[in-house]
């Protein structure tokens, strides 16, 4: 049998993945494809699935009755390829580089490359002795929403549909940095109070509510100078701005909403204080400026989210870096945005993030680092090995 943890045998699955197109909303043919591959390969499969074309596959090898579960989290499915032309080879070709270097396609960072990983980890240990279960989450709907995808799984573990892991591991590029931590999300709309008028009379009756909100962005868009450790610091950036009826009018409304990235720390309350602070400055110096905020608008926010150093997944994955990589593990600082592993550590699951490096993520040209994705491999191993040793 070849070593499913091999280079080849893992950039073999990574490619078969990559070249089944998995645009969220579309998911179906790529998990049949990871069920008709764990059937042949003697893994057990459960479906996990508020809808049934976008179903998450649970595999499973050992048995929680010998010990604890670890579980890994991936997803399948990809953004769209809005940039065929700009692509040197097929997005869907799962091309290898001239220098053997990287593998390129759709989803080969984000990330399919790393399910590929996980799913050769299932293999390398299924007729092995565990004292535990090692499981793989694998899911639909990570670049949508996660509603069917993760989500639907922990909502399936609430239950006890599906057994509860005691640790996770998330496959998300990491550059081969430990990621026990992610910044949280806060959206806020504010409305910014004027007054309509005709143009010819904006000086005299008109207040330019565009021109009050500019205000309002230039104070409120800056660098946040403060830092955690696990996971750097925290962002505010206003993405979005709408007003004005008609050319002749001056506007008496503006809305622009704020995405806020939030680090260990930091909390919803102090967060609105701290936009609350800049905007009551404002109206010191601008006696005109009116606004409203509309906090969490969506209602989708998220708090930061941290596994502690001192848990035994963080320093289990620690000492597998030291052991496999012969380096000191570093942790993930990096500008990235939120994974899966938030809705575990919402449930109170210790989760750590660990995948390779890669570039071109949802742009053309999408590469995974073939070399760390053999690292992620030997990674992963060790720690299912620390984790869950052999059975008695």
């Amino acid at each position: 049998m070849i070593d499913p943890l091999s280079r080849d045998a893992i950039v073999a699955l990574a490619q078969e993945l990559i070249r089944i197109p998995s645009v969220s909303g579309d998911e179906q043919a790529i998990m049949s494809w990871v069920q008709g591959w764990a059937a042949q390969n003697g893994i057990d499969c459960q479906i996990i699935a508020t809808d049934p074309v976008r179903p998450n596959l649970i595999l499973s090898v050992g048995n929680s009755d010998s010990g604890p579960v670890l579980c890994m989290n991936g997803h399948l499915d990809t953004v769209p390829v809005s940039d065929p032309d700009s692509w040197r080879t097929g997005p869907f070709a799962a091309a290898i580089s001239e220098d053997a270097t990287k593998l390129t396609g759709r989803g080969a960072s984000d990330m399919k490359a790393s399910v590929a990983v996980m799913l050769s980890t299932l293999l390398e240990f299924r007729d092995k002795p565990l004292a535990g279960l090692l499981q793989g989450h694998i899911v639909s709907d990570e670049e949508l929403s996660g509603a069917v995808g993760t989500i639907a799984v922990i909502e399936a573990i609430k239950n006890g549909t599906l057994v509860r892991p005691d640790w996770c591991l998330i496959g998300e590029k990491s550059d081969l940095k430990v990621r026990n931590a992610e910044r949280g999300i806060l959206a806020v709309e504010v409305i910014v109070h004027g007054r309509a008028s005709h143009t010819a009379a904006a000086r005299v009756t008109g207040i330019n509510a565009i021109m009050l909100a500019a205000k309002a962005i230039i104070a409120l868009e800056n660098d946040l100078d403060r830092f955690h450790p696990s996971v750097g610091k925290p962002v505010i950036s206003i993405n979005m701005i709408s007003a004005g009826v008609a050319h002749n009018v001056v506007p008496g409304e503006c809305r622009f909403s704020i995405d806020r990235r939030l680090i260990p720390g930091e909390t919803r309350e102090s967060v609105v204080a701290e936009i609350e602070a800049i905007l009551q400055d404002l109206t010191r110096d601008e006696p005109r400026f009116r606004y409203t905020l509309v906090i969490d608008p969506s209602g989708d926010f998220i708090p930061a989210n941290i596994t502690a150093e001192k848990s035994r997944l963080v320093q289990t994955m620690n000492a597998a870096v030291r052991t496999v990589l012969k380096r000191e593990p570093e942790y993930f600082v990096q500008w990235a945005g939120a994974t899966d592993g938030r809705y575990y550590r919402q449930i109170g699951i210790d989760t750590v993030g660990f995948g390779p490096g890669g570039e071109g993520a949802h742009g053309a040209n999408e590469a995974v680092l073939i070399d760390d994705l053999v690292a992620q491999a030997n990674v992963y191993r060790e720690t299912v090995q620390q984790l869950l040793g052999v059975a008695q």
